[in-house]
């Protein structure tokens, strides 16, 4: 065989190889992560990981629009694992109203960073009620098993279903507590953020003592669109999980959860070892949400443990 032959063979096979791995179910997005999502999210991650000394993964984002009816599309970040890891858990997160789950885009490679799968729905409208969220929240959770089991999803078989959470913001924080009461002992971890307790104008007349999923709240005193006392305190009061934490900013407005708000980096590392603990079962982690400890207390109003 002469040269030439050889180097054609050779160019044939790679460019085989290289069709082979660009094959990509058409429900999904290609794969766009280097560059596509927030860094200060992945530096955040990073962060926590070496601090708490989790392993820390490479993080792998797409989107897809699955026509289910209570939302419209997802936008999802992974961990890059390897075929004998353990599955993780998996993060269902609601935005606030009229948001988008772009505003919460660093939420993605923060969590990711550290093991989780992090499902961020957009709502059908914008001005989609609580109940609505509420819905969505519920079917968002069933989507999270069935792409877990969808042998052609990106996450196929790398989703823990015992260890799933729910997050939100504002209206969307309120969703996640009322899909929380809803779905029982499917949930392990509930953390709203910024929580709106109601429907535009409601007040909150109703009670959460059936909650046992571990919760995290988190507010801020100058919120004057959800302001606590009104809002995250209150429910934070009515629930009746043992494993309950309520964090309230000193500073930042209702928004502060979201992109560019001035506490993404604390709230990311207590989220993050509030996750390892309660969700995860990591021991060792609950010590540094227990309390705010010196180096942040200057940055809370208010911080209530177990």
């Amino acid at each position: 065989m002469t040269s030439a032959r050889i180097f054609r063979t050779l160019i044939h096979a790679l460019l085989l190889l290289a069709a082979s791995l660009l094959v990509l179910p058409a429900a999904y997005a290609q794969d766009n992560s280097q560059g596509r999502y927030r860094p200060e999210g992945r530096q955040i991650g990073v962060a926590a990981g070496r601090e708490f000394g989790e392993r820390i993964y490479e993080v792998r984002t797409y989107e897809t629009n699955p026509g289910i009816a209570e939302f419209a599309d997802v936008m999802v970040f992974y961990p890059l694992t390897l075929s004998f890891d353990r599955p993780n858990g998996a993060i269902a997160f609601s935005p606030g109203f009229r948001a988008a789950a772009d505003n919460y885009e660093w939420w993605g490679p923060a969590l990711a960073s550290l093991g989780y799968n992090v499902f961020i729905f957009n709502t059908n409208e914008p001005t989609d009620d609580l109940d609505a969220r509420a819905d969505a929240l519920a079917a968002l959770v069933d989507f999270i098993k069935a792409e877990n089991a969808n042998p052609d999803s990106p996450v196929a078989n790398k989703i823990d279903e015992d260890k799933i959470a729910l997050m939100g913001h504002s209206m969307g924080g309120g969703a996640a507590l009322a899909a929380a009461d809803r779905l029982g002992d499917a949930v392990g971890a509930v953390i709203p953020l910024a929580l709106y307790c109601c429907n535009p104008g409601g007040s909150f007349e109703g009670d959460y003592g059936s909650i046992s999923a571990a919760a995290l709240v988190i507010a801020s005193a100058e919120d004057t669109v959800a302001p606590p006392e009104a809002h995250a305190r209150l429910l934070y009061d009515s629930l009746g999980s043992e494993n309950k934490i309520y964090m309230e900013f000193a500073a930042g407005d209702h928004m502060f959860p979201a992109n560019g708000g001035p506490e993404l980096a604390t709230m990311g590392r207590f989220t993050l070892a509030f996750l390892k603990a309660y969700l995860d079962g990591v021991e060792g982690l609950a010590q540094h949400v227990a309390e705010p400890g010196d180096a942040y207390a200057d940055r809370f109003s208010t911080y209530l443990a177990p």
